[in-house]
């Protein structure tokens, strides 16, 4: 008897393989995104912590107006602390170097391949020595003297390498980092000593931070610069990346089991629906519940092993591509490489946990009827559900009427489809979103607001006039006082600015005369004009208040501005002081006097790589989303064809023509698939907002939420080209449905 319902089981299978192998290809794929991007992201976050502890990555480092004795430092802070330095060197026209001074207590460099530098010898990142042709053994010149490449060199300080956190991508044929001996680098022009921190004590990093601070402070010895790693790009991208992977490995697959979920769910309601016959038709042959449900149970098993055991397996093969992918733009050493079984074991079990519980509770409500009941079709048969009672068809012409039925007596399968379509749609449009996203940044944000091409920031405070050509501005970094964790720029502005230009709501623009924050920076503080802000200078810890008097819409970042004269008064500095500058042109300076350099351009056009990166995620995900909608489209199409085998031989009979036929039928769900894709843009843009949201505080850069209707109408020429082609493989099946259909159905 079990042999019997098993070959039931193939059979039935076999007879509609194209919706079960639908099923399986929806596990398949949830199952292996699961592995694949679960295991990329324990991988990188343990070979981030590993890099990290063995190579002592420091929690800050900082320069000084004097040397300081690190040894005793060290001591008094229960820290290592060690005197580097850094400095920016020219290889070829348009091309840096930066080098570091090898270290051997904090910042320790790793080695990708070849030997740590000796005399005369200097390590580089892989990718600068790829692009640009250097080889291990090959000479370089650097600021006029002539080094031996020994390796390729990891830092853990500068894991993401790019010029500057505005740059966003780096362009390795232009930029790079190299390593030399501490004596090779005293003899490097233009170096900056820089000190380096680790504690010792893991916990309150920030509170050890500001001891410090206070400590050189109370010395007399003033800091020049302090960068705290938590907030330094090189390092906060790898957890920013590692966070991000986490949620879409938990969301993803799980809206694709939701998916395969309901998929499956409907058709074991269908398939036990239509067998009402057969089921009854078993009780009287003597079989027993248990075994009936054991049989039933026996699709969904058989689904959700196949597919989320090939799923598992391909995704433990990706595991190894994405990690080189990934290593690519975060070059860090492989220690080992994880590979968790009990992932394997949660990718399998839980579809068929869910797939199994689904099928049990709809076996178990068809059990519960007399077989008596079964055999004549079960007890539903025929009946009209309220919507369709309440919608009064008799209105509609008959076409109509028949497309709206075929929605209204089989809500589940509608709603599938629905579902389907909307996640499709969020699929397909999640790459555009961040491109035009970007792109509105370029556009409305950076572009907008600045009006000047180079941002200086001096490493002394001055005062008096600045360079003619240039506007000076001064600037504190500040967190708020109940948060740390959420940071901005107070930035002091000449009320008769050139250089920024600001805007309200309505777009009507306007002065820095007041107290004013970016809108960004509102929404984030969750602040409205009339509210006031408390905020600690991270420099000194000494607490400000601000009452927010204006809002300014842009997306260039958050920002809180102030007329320079009420800044300097408020942060205790000359009415006239001023860090920094903003230039129209470049400019040049004495050696040692500006402490950092912003390009707009540069920033651009690091915005502009990125975007020409995002190409084949955004056209991955295109091709994804077609591959998900073509198999819903295709199950629920060939559903509704098998649903209505007798009506479409009734209009064979009638006389209808092909073309009739497959406009009635296949076009019914027309409108629900314009209506899943309509909801989809406004689902997207939501989960699309707390995704870009929660980016922020890594990238520090604010991404609005902007869709490009171009993109728009780009997307539902492809959904609606999938439905086209789902419709055109289901022809087959309505040209099959024979006249005879309606005189069985008729007999029985």
């Amino acid at each position: 008897m079990v042999m019997v319902l098993f070959k039931k089981v193939i059979r039935t299978m076999l007879e509609h393989k194209a919706r079960y192998i639908g099923s399986m290809l929806l596990l398949m794929i949830s199952s292996m995104m699961f592995i694949t991007m679960n295991l990329t992201s324990m991988n990188l976050d343990n070979m981030f912590r590993k890099f990290s502890e063995r190579n002592a990555l420091s929690d800050a480092e900082f320069s000084t107006d004097a040397d300081i004795d690190a040894a005793a430092f060290g001591r008094q802070f229960s820290a290592k602390v060690e005197g580097g330095g850094t400095a920016d060197c020219k290889v070829k026209p348009g091309q840096t170097l930066r080098v570091f001074s090898a270290m051997d207590e904090v910042n320790v460099p790793a080695v990708q391949e070849g030997k740590l530098p000796g005399s005369s010898e200097i390590m580089i990142d892989r990718p600068f020595a790829q692009t640009n042709g250097y080889r291990i053994g090959d000479k370089i010149t650097i600021a006029g003297r002539k080094f031996t490449v020994s390796g390729y060199a990891l830092l853990p300080n500068f894991i993401y390498v790019i010029k500057s956190k505005e740059e966003m991508m780096n362009d390795s044929t232009a930029f790079g980092i190299a390593v030399v001996g501490k004596e090779n680098f005293e003899t490097l022009p233009g170096g900056n000593r820089v000190y380096a921190i680790r504690f010792d004590d893991r916990e309150n990093i920030k509170s050890q931070e500001a001891s410090v601070k206070n400590a050189l402070r109370s010395q007399g010895i003033q800091i020049t610069n302090w960068q705290s790693t938590a907030r330094k790009v090189n390092v906060s991208y790898i957890p920013m990346e590692i966070n991000v992977l986490s949620t879409m490995s938990a969301a993803v697959p799980l809206a694709m089991l939701a998916l395969a979920c309901a998929l499956l769910g409907m058709l074991m309601w269908r398939t036990i629906k239509s067998e009402s016959v057969v089921i009854g038709t078993f009780y009287a042959q003597g079989y027993r519940r248990r075994q009936l449900r054991r049989h039933y149970l026996t699709f969904p098993l058989l689904i959700s092993i196949i597919g989320s055991v090939i799923g598992s397996a391909l995704g433990l093969l990706l595991v190894n591509s994405e990690l080189r992918f990934m290593l690519a733009a975060f070059p860090m050493p492989v220690y080992e490489t994880i590979l968790n079984p009990w992932l394997v074991v949660f990718a399998v079990a839980l579809p068929v946990i869910v797939l199994c519980g689904v099928t049990w509770w709809i076996i178990g409500r068809t059990l519960k009827t007399a077989p008596a009941v079964l055999m004549k079709g079960g007890e539903t048969k025929g009946e009209v559900n309220f919507l369709e009672r309440s919608l009064r068809l008799d209105r509609f012409g008959f076409n109509t009427k028949f497309r709206i039925r075929e929605q209204v007596r089989s809500l589940s399968r509608t709603f599938f489809l629905l579902f389907g379509v909307v996640v499709a749609t969020m699929l397909m449009l999640y790459g555009l979103t961040m491109k035009s996203s970007v792109d509105y940044m370029l556009g409305e944000g950076i572009s907008e607001l600045y009006d000047f091409k180079y941002e200086y920031v001096f490493t002394s405070l001055k005062t008096g006039g600045p360079p003619a050509g240039t506007e000076q501005f001064n600037a504190a970094y500040v967190s708020l006082a109940d948060n740390e964790d959420i940071s901005f720029y107070v930035t002091g502005v000449l009320p008769d600015t050139e250089k920024v230009r600001l805007k309200d709501a309505s777009g009507q623009s306007f002065q820095p005369e007041q107290t004013t924050i970016t809108a960004t920076l509102a929404q984030k503080l969750n602040v409205k004009t009339g509210d006031s802000v408390t905020v600690f200078d991270t420099e000194n810890g000494k607490k400000h208040t601000f009452t927010i008097e204006k809002i300014a819409d842009t997306y260039a970042g958050d920002f809180l501005f102030l007329p320079l004269d009420r800044f300097n008064a408020e942060f205790g500095y000359p009415t006239d002081a001023y860090h920094g500058i903003w230039s129209g042109k470049a400019m040049t300076f004495a050696e040692g006097e500006i402490q950092s350099t912003k390009s707009i351009d540069a920033v651009v056009a690091g915005l502009g790589r990125m975007i020409d990166q995002m190409g084949p995620m955004v056209y991955g995900l295109i091709a994804a989303a077609f591959l998900l909608g073509l198999i819903i489209l295709y199950i629920v199409t060939g559903l509704v064809v098998d649903e209505s085998r007798t009506s479409i031989s009734l209009m064979k009979v009638f006389g209808y023509r092909k073309k009739e036929i497959g406009k009635l039928v296949l076009d019914s769900n027309t409108l629900i698939v314009v209506l899943g894709y309509l909801l989809g843009i406004p689902a997207l843009l939501g989960t699309a907002g707390a995704f870009f949201a929660s980016l922020t505080e890594s990238l520090q850069v604010v991404l609005p939420v902007k869709l490009n209707v171009l993109y728009m109408l780009f997307g539902f020429i492809v959904v609606m080209l999938t439905y086209e082609f789902a419709k055109w493989m289901c022809r087959k099946k309505v040209a099959r449905v024979p006249m005879s259909e309606a005189l069985k159905a008729g007999t029985e």
